[in-house]
């Protein structure tokens, strides 16, 4: 693990928390319409989610047993899913439907979004 590698995580972590939990303020006030949740606590959870998911993603899995990166991904990414759907169905108090749909859209958009961005020269690092 080098400097080159906690500077990516710091960045793509800052850009996978700030576009998942847009996206997800954005699903529950306007595609679910879930007005009895405030924004300030679907920020919170959005980003608590995330700060608490993405070092797993960068740290945990891919050390556990020296796996490379893409198989890694294969358990890391359903174990972020499943547990960013279950935070969501408890702290936000919205049906399984709702939080699942909402992991779902959050987590593809930003795994796929991260490597268009670095694809085409628009991503940051520091």
């Amino acid at each position: 693990m080098t400097i080159d590698y906690i500077h990516r995580f710091i960045t793509s972590m800052a850009f996978t928390a700030l576009l998942e939990t847009g996206i997800l303020v954005l699903l529950l006030r306007t595609v679910f319409r879930r007005p009895f949740v405030s924004t300030r606590t679907l920020i919170q959870v959005g980003l608590l989610v995330n700060f608490a998911t993405i070092p797993y993603v960068w740290f945990v899995f891919p050390y556990v047993t020296d796996w490379p990166r893409e198989t890694s991904l294969l358990f890391s990414e359903p174990f972020v899913f499943i547990v960013e759907a279950v935070v969501y169905r408890y702290f936000l108090n919205v049906s399984w439907r709702t939080a699942i749909v909402a992991s779902f859209l959050c987590n593809v958009a930003s795994y796929y979004l991260g490597p268009i961005l670095r694809t085409y020269g628009l991503w940051l690092y520091w």
